[in-house]
């Protein structure tokens, strides 16, 4: 090999650049490493396929129609321009390298890169626009976050640049290689002077190959670290919104600790979270917290972990580990300093945690599944278990729960009044039934609630289902606890209703609540017991279905607008079986708001808010009243008791009186055709 001038300089360059960039990414490594082991969840061969289609395939960037097509084509851009990028960089050691060799997959490639060239440069542009002239909200961050963007987008532009003077000077040189087919460096050559290629063909390659190198070191420092970091983050993280939170195992001596009280108690794929986020905002133009003028940003709650694991990080690595040194004489006062920072309230915002709703619409739309929710309980898990710090309604909560088996504080006595004259079956007197109904404590206390579980029960007694209620052995299944950070009552709540359903030998269980559906369905198993878990919803449309419900035609023409339950959408992807019973009345029209589905908006009482008071903004019940609302609709169909509590109250609110709340059964029963039920004494 003639070892030139430009050859040696170049070797230095890249030994270099690339012993920077490996000193960093194990630095990285090591400061991901601090935080806890991660609950394995999915199969090798899931985490390979959601790694194809989410990171590779892009499909998750895809639910920002505008923005989509930009970060697509940049990203599989730079993913063929890794091959022509291959090809330059061994050009440094050999200058007349070229891939050629491999034949018509060579012209695949040349093409590809040569096209997509152009399509990065768009996407670039674009980018520019939209950050900087449109000023898109959610992309406006402080100015160092601005400078970031400045410096990346500039970064790509030379890149790329570089690259497209290199091929046509090239061709303009030596005209096309075999196997090569460029076009748009064949048509750009024919503006370059031949005496000139030379000169601008080395130019360009060394514009682009430092531009490479400065850009590859300049990303671990970057809010783009997720070009690194972000396969590892899809291909670990969750198909869907984690429906579920891992339990405490409170009888193991061994845990000193619960919950998150320092960013390094956090598991690994959390704090990789942190590194991985890139800042897009597309969580925060989301959440309702956000919306409604609350201090919550959920992209701030992932930014914090990084900053506090950035600060803490090299102290720790270099004291070997996590346990701080025996004498902390040996640290400096800088480093002590940082230490006796607190990372809830120096770091992540004390007020900001107790404001989510855990509606999951932040997960649903991170284009690289960063979890928010699940950090967000465990900081709550620690203020809870470790420092007692919570909202002071919340104690409320709590000592009713424990007291009297529900949130509000009734007398466990009076949970099967709303049935005492409908002949409804209780466990206890007639163990020999199929179907729990399991009621909930909205349905058993809150008047709104109760005229769902008399709808709902009438509606399985005309379809003959043998089932029955545990009345006043039933106690809150744990959730509110649970999303509230109190596992410790959680933990007591499930293990004495498991105890009692396997009593009653239950295998089967319906229930109106999607939040207790989404505990017994998901959450129960990690504590041993695994029901058949059935939401009323799916329940009614199979009856329907299977003819054992029939419809009359409704008397007047109505229109109803449907709100979508976060714990039953989001979390458990159940939207079509309530809108089919809805179209199954005649004469009834589905309305559907601007945001439903997986996009609609939480009603605000998910993450225990039902219990608390919003005490900043605008209240998220009313932001989405408003929204349903404005489709005019005479019905308001909900399928939760806490989406009905929270839409009502809002409607209340709005002073609007024409507009009607009703959950799914309610609306079923009204037109149910009673007439071919004789047998049945229908009340209200």
């Amino acid at each position: 090999m003639d070892f030139s001038v430009k050859t040696i300089a170049f070797i230095f360059i890249f030994l270099g650049a690339i012993s920077y960039l490996y000193f960093n990414l194990v630095r990285l490594y090591e400061t991901i490493k601090l935080g806890t082991p991660l609950r394995q969840r999915n199969t090798k061969w899931k985490n390979f396929k959601r790694l194809i289609q989410i990171a590779l395939g892009q499909t998750k960037i895809f639910r920002d129609k505008d923005a989509g097509w930009i970060h697509a084509g940049i990203f599989w851009g730079f993913l063929i321009f890794l091959f022509s990028a291959s090809e330059s960089v061994i050009q440094g050691f050999n200058p007349s390298f070229s891939w050629n060799f491999l034949g018509y997959f060579y012209t695949i490639t040349s093409f590809s890169t040569d096209i997509f060239s152009i399509v990065i440069l768009l996407g670039v542009i674009v980018a520019f626009y939209r950050r900087f002239v449109l000023k898109i909200s959610r992309l406006q961050g402080d100015k160092s976050e601005k400078i970031d963007a400045i410096l990346v987008l500039t970064f790509i532009l030379i890149i790329t640049l570089g690259l497209i003077l290199q091929n046509a000077s090239n061709y303009s040189l030596c005209g096309a290689e075999e196997y090569s087919y460029k076009p748009v460096s064949h048509l750009l050559s024919n503006f370059i002077s031949f005496p000139y290629a030379q000169t601008l063909y080395e130019l360009a390659w060394w514009i682009h190959i430092l531009a490479i190198f400065v850009f590859m070191n300049y990303l671990p420092f970057s809010k783009h670290l997720h070009v690194y970091t972000s396969l590892f983050t899809v291909y670990y993280g969750s198909d869907t919104i984690p429906a579920k939170l891992n339990p405490i195992n409170f009888e193991d001596e061994s845990n000193e600790k619960y919950g998150v009280t320092e960013a390094t108690d956090l598991n690994w794929l959390a704090i990789l979270d942190g590194y991985s986020c890139t800042h897009c905002g597309r969580c925060t133009s989301v959440c309702p917290a956000v919306l409604t003028g609350k201090v919550l940003d959920p992209r701030q709650i992932i930014i914090q972990i990084r900053a506090r694991m950035d600060d803490i990080g090299p102290i720790l690595i270099k004291e070997n580990g996590k346990d701080p040194i025996i004498n902390p004489s040996q640290r400096n006062k800088e480093e002590q300093n940082i230490l006796d920072k607190k990372f809830i309230s120096d770091y992540e915002n004390f007020e900001a945690i107790w404001q989510c709703t855990t509606c999951g619409a932040c997960m649903q739309e991170c284009p690289i599944t960063i979890e928010h929710v699940p950090s967000i309980i465990e900081m709550r898990r620690g203020l809870v278990l470790m420092e007692s710090e919570f909202p002071p309604l919340l104690q409320n909560t709590f000592s009713n729960i424990e007291n009297s088996g529900n949130p509000w504080g009734f007398s466990p006595a009076d949970r099967g009044e709303w049935a005492s004259d409908l002949n409804v079956q209780i466990a206890a007197e007639n163990p020999n039934f199929d179907y729990l109904f399991w009621v909930g404590c909205a349905g058993s206390f809150d008047d709104r609630g109760k005229k769902v579980s008399r709808a709902f029960a009438q509606l399985l007694q005309a379809a003959n289902i043998n089932f029955a209620i545990l009345g006043n052995e039933e106690q809150c299944n744990g959730d509110p606890a649970r999303r509230s950070g109190n596992e410790y009552l959680a933990d007591s709540l499930i293990k004495t209703n498991i105890e009692i359903l396997s009593n009653y030998k239950v295998n089967n269980i319906i229930t109106t609540c999607p939040h207790c559906f989404n505990t017994f369905k998901n959450e129960y198993p990690d504590f041993g017991f695994k029901p058949k878990v059935v939401h009323h919803t799916k329940f009614l449309n199979d009856l329907v279905k299977q003819g054992k419900l029939k419809m009359k035609k409704s008397e007047d023409s109505k229109t109803l607008s449907y709100h979508d339950s976060c714990y039953l959408g989001r979390y458990n992807q159940i939207y079509n079986e309530p809108r089919n019973l809805i179209q199954n009345i005649e004469n009834f029209t589905l309305l559907e708001p601007s945001r439903h589905k997986d996009k609609a908006l939480c009603c605000g009482a998910g993450g225990a808010q039902m219990f608390m008071e919003e005490s900043q903004g605008k209240r998220i019940n009313i932001e989405r009243t408003e929204e349903l609302i404005s489709t005019k609709p005479d019905i308001i169909g909900v399928n939760c008791p806490f989406c009905n509590i929270m839409i009502s109250d809002g409607v209340k609110a709005l002073e609007n009186e024409t507009v009607e709340i009703k959950d799914v059964a309610e609306i079923l029963f009204e037109n149910l055709d009673k007439d071919i039920y004789p047998n049945i004494e229908f009340k209200k």
